[in-house]
């Protein structure tokens, strides 16, 4: 690799992560062969002001840019003294993503293979404690003078740049970095790649984690090693933040897509992790209820803020509310008059519903439409039972169960295929119990509405060690 060129770089900026900042200053130092062949520096005005704490880090202010020429001016001398070079930075792809944007932003593309000087530091000099530029070139006594700003971080670069070289005079470890095709090149600098090649390709939770153990991110996922891959490409500010501060990736597989949702929300209320967007407040839900009219009519209603006598079932929002109470009124053939879906109107003229069962015509009696009542009512009590919901396992040989206690989510397990969930001791004794929570109804009621068909083992209501009677389907 003699003949090859290295362009190394470096870049000061407006601050912020990769979206919107803006450059303020760049090197570009050209080496071949382990010599500086060619060098451009510049300050670059942004076209908007320095935050102060930008210019108390890096000493360039405002004023200083106001006769510097604009990345438009200068791009076309970018593009040709890297061209053919191999692009190369301490967290290359900071100042790699950064530039790419500015050239995007003129419509313009910017394409170079990469070299990233942390990740050669972490192979070809391990154990150190920190590989940051300034630390780095204290532990190995490099001189870096003139630190934040473009050239003298550009120059220390190209001396740590050379000792590589000798430490890998074959190029073999370069070698192997440019030639990487997969996630791998666009690993965090802390994260190894060959941590990356164990994650698996199956269901489950994944927790980034700081250098101490601590979930910084937690989330769930059909193909866990796919997920964590576009996390690492993606550009956001939030996720290169990210990035930075991973230093190990962990994983629970659950095998059930259901079982992943709702043991990442119960992760995350356990450990509140900095960079998960915070769970959105679940308001106080809707109350699906029923009283008798004065003409004797026994009439759903939806409320939101009063008590009531009697609670059916509950909704987070009202779409769904509306959604399960149209299902009911065709399934169970009510009129959506009395059903809280038409209001002020003698007849029912339901844009959805056709089939009014007649009752706001007096076509039936009200002893009939009771008893229609009384069976959607029946068919409500199905959500609120004790019961398994009989899902997919982490190999082909199990399954695992999510356990409904009276309606509400009380912990999950895994059992083998050749085991019969047909008495409580079968379940019990590979039951987790998990704390049910808001999240944890939403996730579940919103599963149960939705699914088409779901496999659901039936227990008593009554007694909470109950017999498992029957396994049926509903639909």
């Amino acid at each position: 690799m003699k003949e090859v060129k290295f362009a190394i770089i470096d870049i000061e900026t407006t601050g912020g992560g990769i979206k919107g900042n803006k450059i303020t200053e760049i090197c570009v130092l050209v080496v071949q062969n382990g010599e500086v062949i060619n060098e451009y520096t510049s300050l670059v005005n942004p076209g908007t002001e320095i935050p102060l704490y930008i210019e108390t880090l890096t000493n360039i202010n405002d004023k200083m840019l106001v006769d510097a020429p604009k990345f438009s001016e200068i791009a076309s001398k970018i593009q040709e003294i890297t061209r053919d070079c191999i692009f190369v930075a301490h967290n290359v792809n900071f100042d790699y993503n950064i530039i790419k944007a500015e050239f995007e932003s003129l419509n313009l593309s910017f394409q170079r293979k990469r070299l990233c000087t942390v990740r050669l530091a972490k192979k070809l000099i391990p154990g150190l404690f920190s590989y940051s530029l300034g630390n780095l070139c204290t532990s190995i006594n490099i001189p870096h003078d003139n630190k934040h700003r473009a050239y003298g971080d550009c120059e220390a670069t190209v001396t740590l740049f050379k000792r590589f070289i000798d430490l890998d005079p074959d190029y073999e470890v370069f070698k192997d970095f440019l030639n990487q095709k997969t996630a791998a090149s666009y690993l965090p600098p802390n994260f190894r790649k060959s941590d990356f090649e164990k994650l698996p390709s199956t269901t489950g939770v994944y927790f980034f984690k700081d250098k101490d153990g601590i979930p910084l991110y937690i989330g769930k996922a059909k193909n866990i090693k796919s997920r964590i891959k576009s996390h690492f490409q993606e550009k956001s500010n939030r996720k290169y933040s990210l990035m930075q501060a991973t230093y190990s990736i962990d994983y629970e597989l659950t095998g059930s897509e259901l079982l992943a949702l709702l043991w990442e929300s119960s992760l995350i209320l356990k450990y509140f992790p900095k960079f998960n967007k915070a769970q959105k407040k679940v308001s106080r839900p809707y109350t699906l209820t029923s009283y008798h009219n004065q003409k004797g009519i026994e009439q759903f209603v939806i409320h939101k803020n009063k008590v009531s006598p009697v609670s059916w079932m509950k909704f987070y929002t009202r779409e769904e509310a509306i959604k399960f109470l149209e299902f009911l009124c065709q399934e169970f053939r009510l009129c959506p008059k009395y059903c809280g879906l038409q209001a002020g109107v003698a007849e029912c003229s339901h844009y959805k519903i056709n089939d009014c069962s007649g009752m706001c015509r007096g076509e039936i009696e009200v002893t009939e439409y009771n008893q229609r009542v009384s069976r959607a009512i029946d068919y409500i009590h199905e959500y609120e039972n004790s019961c398994l919901l009989v899902e997919k396992g982490r190999t082909k040989t199990e399954k695992s169960f999510i356990y409904l206690k009276k309606g509400r989510y009380a912990g999950y397990g895994f059992i083998e295929n050749s085991e019969e969930l047909s008495e409580p001791s079968q379940f019990d004794n590979y039951l987790i119990p998990q704390e049910n929570s808001n999240y944890a109804d939403r996730i579940l009621n919103s599963y149960l509405k939705n699914k088409k068909y779901i496999k659901k083992i039936a227990l008593e209501p009554q007694e909470e060690a109950a017999e498992l009677q029957k396994e049926e389907w509903f639909g």
